[in-house]
């Protein structure tokens, strides 16, 4: 996994964005706001070994049940996947291989 190096997290305002930049920037006209823990999640893309490690740090980080974090973060990272903020997911690839087919 991967965070796309076209997106700068910076904080402004007292708000976590993700800032389009390169031809990124051609794409998406605007900036995207994070939560903490969207904040959380994206710092840890491009450490993890996989889903269900960043699902174990949101679990040892916050208050919050395996079930629920595990969704959180599948649902997050997709969403960033199905728009380019992140690449190299094996099993985002295989379920839209799948629905493809």
């Amino acid at each position: 996994m991967k965070t796309n190096s076209e997106f700068i997290l910076r904080e402004i305002a007292g708000e976590a964005v993700l800032i389009p930049t390169g031809s990124a920037s051609q794409n998406l006209n605007g900036m995207i706001r994070l939560t903490e823990t969207g904040v959380f999640i994206w710092k840890q893309v491009d450490t993890a070994a996989d889903l269900e490690e960043i699902t174990s740090r949101i679990i040892s980080e916050f208050e919050v049940d395996e079930e629920t974090a595990r969704r959180d973060v599948r649902g997050f990272l997709y969403e960033l996947y199905i728009r380019g903020l992140v690449t190299d997911i094996p099993e985002f690839e295989q379920k839209i291989s799948e629905t493809k087919n």
